[in-house]
């Protein structure tokens, strides 16, 4: 009896002598990648989270501004649309430009009607050069690429006021007039060149008169 529990005792110690071996065999394998990985630093550390895309690649570059519009360094055409028929240049590369001042030439030629009975009141020409204009901008339509010019008389650009659109490979230019408390379309325009004035410039008929506007 005393030899048979002796014989248990071995077995039991020799099968837990078995069982912790490969713990013991894998430890030293684990503790080496466990310091290899803590002196390597993630490829994240520092980096703000918010720069990170779902598959936890960093953003190459932030993406450009939304509207940003061009300028005349960009393409001469996008100054001021008085610069460019021969007023003052209002900025570092505005000039003029011979096409569109042809195209605005024979624009203002169907404009006879629009012209005030008055004589003592400069021309029509005149007076919408007069007022503040904006640098043009490129609108896209079916038959390429239209830009976008105003002008109006000083001090009553609600009621005397040009809004003319102008396509540089066509060299011409159609446009809405407002003058003697009406609106006139000179130039032909289709209906999309008509809907992107309208877009683009509302027109308020309650202000096409001011106070001493003479209509007729």
């Amino acid at each position: 009896m005393k030899i048979r529990t002796m014989g248990m005792s071995w077995m039991v110690a020799l099968l837990a002598a078995c069982g912790q071996a490969p713990a013991a065999a894998d430890a030293p394998a684990a503790t080496a990648t466990a310091t290899e990985s803590a002196g390597e630093p993630s490829i994240e550390a520092g980096v703000d989270p918010s720069v990170w895309d779902n598959e936890g690649e960093p953003e190459s570059e932030p993406p450009p501004p939304p509207n940003t519009e061009l300028t005349c360094a960009d393409n001469p055409l996008a100054t001021y649309f008085f610069t460019l028929v021969g007023g003052n240049s209002v900025d570092d590369c505005g000039r003029k430009d011979p096409k569109v001042l042809a195209a605005f030439d024979t624009l203002m030629k169907g404009t006879q009607q629009a012209e005030s009975s008055d004589t003592e009141i400069k021309p029509l020409r005149a007076r919408l050069l007069s007022g503040p204009s904006a640098p043009g901008q490129p609108h896209t339509l079916q038959d390429g690429t239209w830009w976008l010019y105003t002008a109006c008389q000083a001090h009553q650009c609600p009621s005397t006021a040009l809004v003319m659109l102008y396509s540089p490979t066509q060299s011409k230019m159609v446009g809405r007039l407002t003058a003697r408390c009406r609106v006139w379309w000179l130039g032909e325009p289709d209906a999309a060149q008509r809907a992107l004035i309208e877009q683009e410039r509302p027109l308020d008929e309650a202000m096409l008169k001011e106070e001493g506007d003479t209509c007729e």
